[in-house]
């Protein structure tokens, strides 16, 4: 697939068409292609220094996946005033502090990015030529504020992301533009340094531009403005003009014996690619395990269906029918509805560390805690959770068969109604607050003692126990629409 050109155009007038809810720049004699008609939901920002300047309308068409340029970048300069249907899309008179050079009390900003090529579709490379580079030239043509990157770090592995945060980084406020699915963000938080502790440190900050598969966090830190524009559309409206906040993390601590699990290709360091069948991929993929005491995550830490879901997923059996294995996964797991061995406890919110509670079954089929509300844009996994809230909640249940399990997972699609479900003979879904979350593995068989970590799997020892708990000490701040604060 090929990068689209971006189409700059200088008009005198704008077309406002208000059937079709589309923008036009005043032009003659030019076609669909020199001229594409924007819709307000697709208008990104409208760059204006100031009242005497003219403005620059920034847009984004995103075009089917399969189409060889997937993404095209508008950009209208004009003297005309603005249409009042476009009252809802941001004015950006400066960049914000995240993107800003003129570090305000601090030493000169490092501004990053990272384009992680493997994630999601594999659209971030084309992203990164077709829309975000041209777009921030854009802007320090018309702000006159240099976004140039310091660095552009393109993966060419699976390691590229952990690498650049183990790489030494100069002191001073810092932004990692991330072009990624949840899996950068990460590598980012386990292997970056510790959080800064000498006073007055700053927590570098992550612009996440959401290009993986189901990009639950910033489906999550977006959620009340998911009504219109697209997930791009809305990340580029916070990179040009969003605020930083502190992103809430967990600590998961894992018992002595515990490894990583994950396949790769012997083939390349670019990781485990998607093996043309079931018998290529047990020849190109090799296990590889990676002792762990801890993990530190900023969505998800499961066990039960959800993980193996995760696990089994990436395994040679399955690898090789792409994101269709998914689906697959679920449909044999349900078949066999293994019921999970486990003693599980949890630390209610204002509960002395001592006052753990243990939740009166031994087994269990759904067991995931998380910080966000959405596993993907409609899945909505934890209804009450908002941005930023730092509240760490519990969904769980027994073993209630296969159809029971399906209609908690479809209800989940409808607004989180899963946590409402009660069945007549008493088997409900459980959603609980709490503090800290531990879980003791007492399945004979590894298949059934495995943890998701934001999308890491973690193998567990028989009688070991996981510990999750939120993380008091910020590692990184996040950009965020203001709105959401």
């Amino acid at each position: 697939m090929s990068a689209s050109k971006p189409v700059i155009l200088h008009a005198e007038t704008l077309d406002f068409d208000k059937d079709a809810g589309t923008l036009k720049a005043g032009l003659l004699s030019t076609s669909a292609d020199e001229n594409p008609p924007l819709r307000v939901d697709q208008v990104v920002v409208i760059l204006r220094p100031s009242p005497s300047a003219q403005p620059v309308i920034v847009g984004l068409i995103e075009h089917d996946t399969a189409a060889s340029s997937p993404f095209q970048l508008v950009a209208i300069q004009t003297p005309a005033d603005i249409p009042e249907q476009l009252s809802s899309v941001p004015r950006v008179a400066q960049l914000p502090t995240h993107l800003a050079r003129g570090a305000r009390g601090g030493g000169r900003r490092v501004v990053d990015y990272v384009v992680s090529t493997k994630a999601g579709t594999g659209r971030a490379l084309q992203f990164w030529e077709a829309v975000l580079r041209p777009l921030l030239r854009s802007a320090s043509q018309s702000l006159a504020q240099d976004t140039e990157p310091d660095r552009v770090v393109v993966t060419e592995s699976d390691d590229c992301v952990r690498e650049y945060a183990r790489g030494e980084h100069a002191a001073g406020p810092r932004t990692v533009v991330l072009l990624s699915g949840d899996g950068g963000v990460v590598d980012l938080l386990n292997s970056s340094e510790h959080p800064p502790t000498s006073q007055g440190a700053t927590l570098p900050t992550i612009v996440l531009i959401p290009l993986g598969t189901g990009n639950a966090l910033f489906n999550s830190l977006h959620k009340p403005l998911l009504t219109g524009p697209s997930e791009l559309v809305l990340a580029l409206r916070t990179l040009l003009n969003g605020v930083a906040a502190p992103l809430p993390t967990f600590k998961a601590s894992f018992p002595p014996g515990s490894r990583i699990v994950k396949y790769m290709s012997k083939e390349t360091s670019g990781g485990a690619e998607t093996p043309k069948s079931e018998t290529a991929a047990q020849e190109q993929l090799y296990r590889q395990e990676t002792e762990v005491g801890h993990l530190y995550g900023s969505i998800v830490a499961s066990y039960g269906f959800h993980a193996s879901i995760v696990y089994e997923s990436d395994t040679p059996a399955y690898r090789a029918h792409g994101s269709a294995r998914f689906g697959m996964v679920a449909q044999e797991l349900l078949k066999e509805s293994h019921q999970y061995r486990a003693a599980i406890e949890i630390r209610r919110p204002g509960k002395e560390a001592a006052l753990l509670e243990r939740i009166a079954r031994d087994k269990h089929a759904y067991v995931l805690s998380t910080l966000v509300s959405n596993l993907e844009r409609t899945f909505t996994i934890s209804p009450a959770s908002r941005p930023l809230d730092g509240q760490l909640r519990l969904v769980h249940f027994e073993p209630v068969g296969p159809e029971r399990t399906m209609e908690a997972m479809m209800k989940a699609y409808d607004n989180g109604k899963h946590v409402e479900l009660e069945w007549d003979d008493g088997q409900r879904v459980h959603y609980d607050e709490f503090d800290e979350l531990t879980i003791q593995a007492e399945d004979d068989d590894e298949r059934w003692r495995k943890v998701c970590i934001d999308g890491t799997i973690v193998d567990i020892p028989k009688g070991g126990t996981v510990s999750v708990q939120r993380e008091e000490e910020g590692h990184f701040n996040i950009a965020v629409d203001s709105r959401v604060l």
